[in-house]
Order: structure tokens, then C-alpha cells, then sequence
């Protein structure tokens, strides 16, 4: 921190100059505090107070989308009303409606003794005339087994020529091992789905009395992603063919190989945006360097919501990608940034909030009049968001180097990119939907700490990509492993793409053969 010295040589403009700069120090310190304490101690929530979270619009600019779509059922605004002022206790739902019809039943049968059966005054048996039943949700441990896979050897005793004959073996997916296919995807599903490490499901295994070493598992993961990789270059072709994705990353440690010490790797996530299933692919790198994205992106040409790392720079500048600015990290900045004039702050945070409540309104109705309410409401307000961040830095309501005043310049450098979703209904105001994405890897790597080397880490990325898709479009994981692991080594090359989660889970639903078109 600065010193202010008692030096009576000292220009009075000059020791006013220093107890301001002094000010905006302590001011920052104190802010600084008051955030380390809140991430340690207070809510992560960034709800304003008195926000209702219900609350999507005033009844009149519900009124005002009315009059540019019709399409909103006549009761619609009775319904939202409703919603506002009663909060309904949701019924206590019985076991029927939490189990599917077919689970299997056991009955366990609680009944008397054989002398309690007999009446004490005649001697004679009792009569059952009823019962009660009563179900409860059970569950049973998992259980291996083992596979006995059986090829009968024939011959033909008229024609000794011919030789012994038997079936030939299926494509497992790791040939000449001991290990079924859906040991390898429960294997992989626990690992990434459930975040488990390896040495908890060694240790699940031995209570089991199976002795398999964490070595094994390990190397059982990474053969199930070698065997999976070939699905990697039409999952990316497929969600860069849409002309809209989400990116985002992540930090992930790789142990370095004979040092015992872990550098900061990068996970990255690319999101498939626009019209179609919520396909997503993650990748693995050493670093963050900016040629990362611009790698995997290759010539890719269309729109990437992304946040304003400085190393999608280079993308950007590229004829036919157009960058989309994250509208909830510049709210965060602003609600994190505590030193500025209550009014001002509020302002701001109110008009983001009303972008927001207007995108939820219009995200009901056709892509035409997503773009007239765009074009008519948000317009409008960012500009005035943009002009009154401008004014605020002038005419100087705010420090140079306080947080409000970093946030404000936040929101100015990214340019022409805080409008970028007005002019296509398929974009969206933030990069949300990639955030979200990378969840499960926060989660995981709290489990398993970090990757062992970076084979081990590009395993996980395309484990990642197909298990994180199956769980977007609402297909079980274990049971897309499991088969895809099994059909994968004898399935075409050049149909492959018919394997992918999605064309998968189509099949599976219409018990037909997924075609990929041409």
C-alpha cells in the first residue's frame, strides 16, 4: 500500500492526488475482503434482493407479445397470475407413481405361527378372510458373473477334407481379454458418469471378493475410449455443421510423467446449438494456449457463444465467425462489483434482468417473433445499457479502478458481440448452456483429483462426449455403452455415425435401424 509522507515540500494538488489514489486502494481492499469472505462463508447465489424468481413480466408486456404473435392461449395470463400469488404444496406421491409398472415384485410373507393358527376354544384352524399389502422400493447390489461363451466344433465324417468348423467369435471390443464388454461400461459409467475413481470401484469390487487392480480398471478405461474414438470425427461434423455452438473450459491436473507433480491442463466443451438434439464434445489439452479452440474449430464458419478469453481472439477475426458475448458474465460483473453508487448498480442489474425476463417471454412463441421482440425490446435496452456505461465513465460516478468501473469496461470491449444474438433466433444472450456442460468434470475432478497422463485425459474427453450427450437427450449411458461396445468393432466404418447417442437412442425408440443420411 502507498505511504503518504510529511514532507511540507509537498504540492497540495499532489497530496490530494494521493489520498484519492489512496482511497480507490482501500476501497478495493475492502471490496477484495468483503468477496473472499462471501465465497467462503456467505450464499453463491446471485439473486438480488426482493427478486421474485416467478415473476417473468408485468401483466402489459405480456399484453405487448400478445399483440405480435397470437398464439398465447386465452387463459395463459390467468395461469401466470396464479402462479405468482399461490404457491401450491405439491401432493405426496405414492410408490406407484415413482417405480415403472414392470419392476419386478418379491413378496416376503409375515405370517403367524402354526399354533397361533388354531382357535384356543374349539381347537379348530382359523379362516383367512384378508391381507394386507404393503410395498416398499428395494434394492439389491450389483453382481458379476461370468460369461461362458461356448463354440461347438464340428466335422463331416463323409468328408474328412473339410476339417473342423466352429462359429467364429464375436467383435469384442477388446479382443483376446477377459473382460465382457458391459464390465467395461459399468467400468466407464462409474467413472464418468458417477464421478467415481478408480480405486473406489477396486475397492467396490473386493467387497465383492473380485480382485481386480486399479492398473487393470485404468487400463480397461482407456481401451474402451480407443475402441469408442473412431465416433469422435462425425459427433464433431455434425455438431460443427449446425452453425451455432457453446464453448467453454475447464482446468483439469495432468500428473507430469517422473516429476510426481501435476500442471494445469485444460478440459474443453463444444455444445451444439440451434435446431436439434443438445449434442456436445469435450477435448483434452496440456494448456490454454489461443491456438486451442482455433484447432479444433478448424475451418468452421458460423456463430461461437463463448466468454471473453482473450485467446478466441484469432477466431473471431476470421471471415464467417461471428462471436456471441455472454450477457451472465457481465451481469456477474456487475453484481459482484459492490463499490459503486447503489442507483447505478441497480440500474444496471435491473435493465439485465429485464433483457432476461424479455427472452424468457418471446422464447415461447415462433422464430419470426423472437426477432421482432428482440429487435423492438432488447435492442433498445442494451443501447441504453452501453450509453449510460459511457456516461458513468465520464462524467466520472465512478472510481477509475474500482470493480464497477472494470465491470463497465467489461461490458464496452466486448462490442458489437453484446448484440450478436439480436439477429438470429437459434443464438442465445449467454454461453450458459456450455457452462453447464463442464458440471460433471467440476464435480469428477474433486473425485479422481486429475488425469494421469494425457492418454488418460484424452480418454476421458471422449468418454465425456458420448456418456454427457446420452444423459442431454435422455438415454441411460450404461445401456448405450454396453452395446455400442459390443456392435462397435464389427459395425461398418463408413456407417459409424449410426452408433452416435442420438441416432442410437432413434433406433432404439423406433426398434429400426438408424439410417445416416447422405
Amino acid at each position: 500500500m502507498n505511504q503518504i509522507t510529511a514532507n511540507p515540500e509537498v504540492e497540495p494538488v499532489e497530496l490530494a492526488r494521493e489520498v484519492v489514489l489512496l482511497r480507490e486502494e482501500n476501497t478495493r481492499l475492502k471490496l477484495l475482503v468483503a468477496k473472499l469472505q462471501k465465497m467462503i462463508f456467505g450464499r453463491k447465489s446471485e439473486r438480488q434482493a426482493g427478486e421474485d424468481p416467478g415473476q417473468l413480466m408485468m401483466d402489459e408486456l405480456i399484453a405487448e407479445v400478445e399483440r405480435l404473435n397470437g398464439e398465447i392461449a386465452a387463459n395463459e395470463e390467468q395461469q401466470l397470475v396464479a402462479r405468482k400469488a399461490t404457491v401450491a404444496r405439491k401432493p405426496r406421491r405414492s410408490l406407484e407413481d415413482l417405480i415403472p409398472e414392470d419392476l419386478p415384485r418379491v413378496e416376503v410373507l409375515h405370517d403367524l405361527p402354526e399354533e397361533e393358527k388354531i382357535d384356543l376354544v374349539s381347537g379348530l384352524p382359523m379362516k383367512k378372510i384378508g391381507e394386507d399389502r404393503v410395498e416398499k422400493l428395494a434394492w439389491k447390489s450389483a453382481e458379476c458373473f461370468v460369461m461362458v461363451h461356448v463354440y461347438p466344433y464340428y466335422v463331416a465324417p463323409a468328408n474328412p477334407a473339410q476339417g473342423v468348423v466352429r462359429a467364429p467369435a464375436p467383435d469384442f471390443a477388446i479382443p483376446g481379454g477377459c473382460y465382457d464388454e458391459t464390465f467395461i461400461a459399468m467400468i466407464v459409467f462409474e467413472k464418468v458418469a458417477m464421478h467415481l475413481p478408480l480405486y473406489r470401484i477396486e475397492e467396490r469390487l473386493r467387497l465383492m471378493d473380485i480382485q481386480v487392480s486399479r492398473q487393470t480398471l485404468s487400463r480397461l478405461y482407456i481401451a474402451a475410449a480407443e475402441a469408442l474414438f473412431p465416433l469422435m470425427a462425425p459427433l464433431k461434423a455434425e455438431i460443427l455443421g449446425r452453425g451455432v455452438i457453446f464453448t467453454d473450459d475447464t482446468p483439469v491436473d495432468l500428473l507430469e510423467k517422473g516429476t510426481g507433480k501435476t500442471i494445469q491442463g485444460r478440459m474443453w466443451v463444444y455444445v451444439a446449438g440451434g435446431d436439434g438434439p443438445p449434442l456436445r464434445i469435450f477435448e483434452f489439452t496440456r494448456d490454454r494456449i489461443k491456438k486451442r479452440p482455433r484447432e479444433f474449430l478448424g475451418n468452421y464458419r458460423g456463430y461461437v457463444h463463448a466468454d471473453a478469453y482473450k485467446g478466441y481472439d484469432d477466431l473471431f477475426r476470421r471471415e464467417g465467425v461471428f462471436e456471441c458475448a455472454c450477457w451472465m458474465h457481465i451481469r456477474r460483473k456487475f453484481f459482484e462489483a459492490e463499490d459503486a453508487p447503489p442507483d447505478l448498480r441497480r440500474f444496471f442489474l435491473d435493465s439485465i434482468r429485464k433483457l432476461y425476463q424479455w427472452e424468457r417471454i418471446s422464447a415461447r412463441f415462433k422464430p419470426e417473433t423472437i426477432l421482432k421482440v428482440r429487435q423492438k425490446h432488447l435492442a433498445p435496452l442494451i443501447e441504453s445499457l452501453l450509453a449510460r456505461a459511457r456516461n458513468a465513465l465520464d462524467r466520472n460516478e465512478v472510481l477509475p479502478k474500482s470493480a464497477f468501473a472494470n465491470a463497465i469496461g467489461y461490458l464496452l470491449n466486448l462490442g458489437e458481440a453484446v448484440r450478436t444474438f439480436l439477429r438470429d433466433p437459434r443464438l442465445r444472450p449467454d454461453n450458459g448452456l456450455s457452462e453447464r456442460s463442464l458440471r460433471p468434470v467440476a464435480i469428477g475432478r474433486k473425485n479422481w483429483l486429475f488425469a494421469g497422463c494425457k492418454v488418460g485425459g484424452d480418454a476421458t474427453g471422449t468418454l465425456l462426449s458420448l456418456v454427457q450427450t446420452c444423459r442431454a437427450i435422455g438415454a441411460d449411458p450404461y445401456d448405450y455403452l454396453a452395446d455400442v461396445l459390443t456392435r462397435i468393432q464389427g459395425h461398418p466404418a463408413s456407417r459409424v455415425a449410426e452408433l452416435l447417442p442420438h441416432r442410437w437412442l432413434a433406433a432404439k425408440t423406433a426398434d429400426v435401424p438408424a439410417v445416416t443420411p447422405a
